[in-house]
């Protein structure tokens, strides 16, 4: 009896590094389709689809078919979100670097503003993508609601900065690793835990639309 729980934890611990290994072929494969530049975002955008499936509990999910037409559908509307983030995300940085290096009272205030800024991005930047693959709106929308969610779940947002950051040391002390399931495993975990947030914002959501209902 043992020995088959062993053999059956050690059968699922090889198939989701299968499966993982597998989607970050795919990721890196349809990133170079892209020219890189036009593929990173649609091949990302497809990534989080799948994850979001996982995290749904589909199972059986055809990989590269899933992949292949979330990435045609996506191209577009990915490059367009993503090329948005890394203009915003470059402006602010910027900003915050220029305005650190200049003396004088107003810009230290400036400073600490473009700083505030930058944390609400990276609030911004852990959401996005969960969200663009949840929800279906208009980029502006996209932005508002990843945000908005970042702030009514901040131990979700929590975990997820710790999650990141623990994964981030990971691959540093294990680089080998990343090539083999780096990018895969990060969406993965991100949307699991956005997934867990939209969750809990709809459960009180239906709480409140009952008591009103009652009222």
């Amino acid at each position: 009896m043992q020995m088959n729980r062993l053999l059956f934890g050690i059968n699922n611990v090889c198939k989701w590094i299968t499966y993982f290994f597998y989607l970050n072929l795919l990721w890196l494969g349809f990133c170079l389709l892209g020219g890189i530049i036009l593929g990173i975002f649609p091949s990302t955008v497809s990534l989080y689809i799948i994850a979001r499936k996982t995290a749904l509990g589909e199972e059986d999910i055809p990989l590269a078919k899933t992949f292949w037409h979330a990435y045609r559908r996506e191209f577009l509307r990915a490059n367009g979100l993503g090329y948005s983030l890394l203009f915003i995300g470059g402006l602010i940085t910027f900003n915050l670097f220029f305005f650190r290096n200049v003396e004088g009272s107003s810009n230290l205030f400036m400073s600490f503003l473009m700083l505030i800024i930058m944390i609400v991005f990276i609030m911004l930047f852990l959401y996005i993508f969960p969200v663009y693959v949840h929800y279906k709106l208009n980029i502006l929308q996209y932005l508002r609601q990843a945000v908005l969610i970042a702030f009514l779940q901040p131990l979700n947002l929590i975990i997820m900065l710790i999650t990141c950051v623990a994964t981030y040391y990971f691959f540093v002390y294990l680089p080998g690793f990343i090539p083999l399931f780096g990018i895969s495993i990060f969406c993965h975990s991100n949307m699991w835990l956005a997934y867990q947030g939209f969750q809990a914002i709809e459960r009180v959501a239906e709480k409140r639309k009952i008591v009103q209902t009652a009222l």
